[in-house]
């Protein structure tokens, strides 16, 4: 197949993904991958070998690798139903990236993030209402930080019964409504009603913003997040610190820690949690339960409770 084949399979190909609703289309990857195997091998059926050596022969983190992998499996498969002579490699031809546990926070380190963010500079600005009050919503509710920093407000009902967001075509276009404890709409008013006092603020089509109507910035409020929570002193023994991400985290165990407590069904009640988090499947919200000690330990005592191990009923 010479390259002027390929390159309309392309096209083809990422148009296919658009018709089918997908996000992401990796045109970008898949049209360096087209221009340099035709090349380097002009005319020829494209291997796995030729494949993984071209994945592999720029340094990149092992899970950019293997996306990129899996990017490029879903084309040739797409090439070989023309071209049989086509290779897909297998999608285990490099290590699965390990996920790190994730960081939880407790009550009291929540507490002095939130009190910091109370001082966010400048002193008397809305910018430290907005922290306090984005910090707060992602704790409680478990949002992914971007899906709350683009809320817009006509997107934020508070004075509903009950009080929710609205998240629209967010990863995955995915779009769901998000019920809000009450502590949480108590902080989101007051910054409400501090943003209404503010002329270019309340102009501004997104919920959280600055005095002058600019979107919070993510790299900004991670870097803050970050310098706040090592001047707390928060950190693991390995050295790791929590992250922004960190909050979602917190949110999702402490919901299944607390059903597991109460004796409920975590197992019926996943698909719940997975649906207001925004996963694709009950199985991302499991991974909670293998990957936190302190879950995982509540659930090994339930199971051996349920055995009678040791003759306890």
């Amino acid at each position: 197949m010479n390259g002027e084949e390929l390159r309309d399979l392309l096209i083809r190909y990422v148009e296919h993904r658009k018709l089918l609703g997908y996000r992401y289309t990796h045109g970008g990857v898949l049209t360096r991958f087209v221009q340099d195997h035709a090349i380097g091998h002009p005319g020829e059926s494209i291997k796995a070998r030729e494949v993984l050596e071209w994945v592999t022969r720029v340094h990149r983190a092992p899970p950019t690798q293997v996306a990129i992998l899996s990017a490029l499996r879903g084309f040739l498969r797409f090439v070989k139903a023309i071209d049989p002579a086509t290779s897909v490699p297998d999608n285990h031809l490099l290590p699965s990236p390990r996920r790190n546990p994730p960081y939880i926070l407790n009550e009291e380190q929540l507490q002095s993030i939130l009190h910091a963010a109370a001082t966010a500079r400048p002193k008397g600005g809305l910018r430290a209402d907005a922290y306090v009050a984005v910090l707060g919503l992602l704790a409680s509710s478990g949002l992914r930080v971007s899906e709350a920093l683009h809320l817009k407000e006509r997107d934020v009902h508070l004075r509903n019964e009950p009080p929710h967001v609205v998240l629209r075509e967010t990863k995955f276009k995915k779009s769901r409504i998000v019920a809000l404890h009450p502590t949480t709409v108590v902080h989101l008013q007051q910054y409400a009603d501090r943003r209404e006092h503010k002329c270019h603020a309340r102009r501004a089509p997104l919920f959280f913003v600055t005095d002058f109507g600019q979107a919070l910035d993510y790299d900004t409020l991670s870097r803050w997040f970050s310098c706040a929570t090592a001047k707390l002193g928060l950190h693991l023994p390995d050295g790791r610190r929590p992250t922004l991400h960190s909050l979602r985290h917190s949110f999702a165990v402490r919901r299944l820690t607390q059903w597991y407590e109460d004796g409920a069904s975590a197992a019926e009640l996943a698909p719940t949690l997975s649906v207001y988090l925004g996963h694709v499947s009950p199985r991302e919200s499991y991974w909670y339960v293998s990957s936190t000690p302190e879950l995982l330990g509540i659930v090994s005592n339930r199971f051996a409770a349920f055995c009678g191990v040791g003759g306890q009923p």
